[in-house]
């Protein structure tokens, strides 16, 4: 084949999904793997794919180290793919005959989610529902240093959805509920200090706009009830997050600072310490 590929991965403590994501991804000309200083053994089982393993500082979120990937890889064409999902042989095909016929330059692939060990089939989590620029040539796409931002593709690039389910990476996206919510505490704080730091203001009303428009949008306009119960979850579970970074954005203009919790507990310690002094004058 005459057009070379980079896939890249970007890893932190994935120890249980590297091996897999990297097996099946050895037909690449070439692996970039670059990884946030893990301490499990990430980085001994990516050494045993490729000789290009990069370290990049640990940030809160990918977008950065997903840039720093980008200018590691050689070739025209990029895969990235994310070290929780698997690319499957029909993926595979498919990527190397876009290259191959050389009629795109940007890619969207689908991806069929996992979610609490179910594959999800709507709220905004099935296939064709959860299309990503994951295929492109090198020069068309930028990454942002946003979390969750879209990725910027060249207005001049040649943009081709891949509408076939038959053709989507495999995520496993989360664990269990404990999984779920771990992770959506990290990013809404994240979230709500770069609404702060950008100088977007806390509003009632829009959060609780948004709350709403998040779960009607998962569950009836992206069919949510086909999933059940679990669709149900994961609709109200993202509306939460709206909910989740709004408040913290709210926090943060109340108390004036990031580190709202250290100030909260200042003004409990000053109570309790106002009360103790009542029973020293009684």
């Amino acid at each position: 084949m005459s057009q070379k590929i980079s896939v890249l991965v970007n890893t932190l403590n994935e120890e249980a999904n590297i091996r897999n994501c990297l097996e099946c991804v050895k037909w690449a000309d070439e692996i970039v793997v670059v990884d946030m200083y893990s301490e499990d053994r990430t980085l001994d089982i990516a050494r045993e794919y490729t000789d290009k393993v990069f370290l990049h500082e640990r940030v809160d979120y990918v977008e950065p180290a997903r840039r720093y990937a980008l200018e590691q890889a050689t070739n025209e064409w990029v895969l990235v793919v994310d070290a929780d999902e698997l690319v499957t042989r029909e993926l595979r095909d498919r990527i190397l005959q876009i290259a191959e016929e050389d009629r795109y330059d940007v890619v969207y692939v689908p991806r069929i989610n996992y979610f609490f060990g179910r594959a999800m089939r709507g709220t905004g989590w099935a296939p064709l529902q959860d299309m990503h620029v994951r295929f492109f040539k090198k020069w068309c796409v930028r990454y942002s240093d946003e979390i969750h931002s879209p990725v910027g593709v060249d207005p001049s690039a040649r943009v081709y959805e891949l509408l076939d389910e038959s053709c989507a990476f495999v995520h496993f996206n989360y664990i269990d509920a404990e999984h779920f919510i771990d992770k959506l505490n990290r990013y809404t704080t994240i979230e709500a200090k770069n609404s702060a730091a950008a100088g977007r203001s806390f509003s009632g009303l829009g959060v609780l706009y948004a709350v709403l428009k998040e779960v009607g949008w998962r569950f009836f306009l992206k069919n949510g009830f086909k999933d059940g119960f679990q669709g149900l979850a994961l609709s109200l579970l993202m509306g939460f997050y709206r909910l989740s970074a709004g408040l913290k954005l709210y926090l943060m203009e109340r108390y004036s600072t990031e580190n709202v919790r250290d100030t909260v507990l200042k003004q409990y310690a000053r109570i309790a310490e106002r009360e103790i002094r009542r029973y020293e004058q009684s």
